[in-house]
């Protein structure tokens, strides 16, 4: 592969990820006010996507993102992090990527 054409690729993945965590911000800040459920689903789905694709370009495969986010979810559990002990996030979120 074209190693420039690679690192283009990383940087518009790069931006996307910023753009898109702006929008998230922008509409977090009015989210009581407008209640857009939609729009924040979408903006964190492309956000979580785009962190996938710019793992494969940096040559991380996707099993090992979910591995490692499975592993610090764990970790989380074991350290009685704040949202486990408040609200059972991690794991919530550890059990659902085992259950995939």
């Amino acid at each position: 592969m074209n190693i420039s054409t690679n690192l283009k690729a990383i940087e518009t993945i790069k931006g996307e990820i910023l753009s898109e965590m702006a929008k998230l911000y922008k509409t977090l800040a009015d989210y009581d006010e407008i209640g857009e459920y939609e729009s924040v689903t979408n903006e964190i789905a492309t956000i979580i996507a785009m962190d996938y694709i710019l793992a494969r370009r940096l040559g991380v495969t996707f099993s090992n993102i979910d591995n490692k986010i499975s592993e610090l979810l764990a970790i989380g559990e074991e350290n009685g992090h704040e949202l486990e002990l408040e609200f059972s996030d991690m794991s919530e979120l550890n059990k659902y990527l085992k259950s995939r």
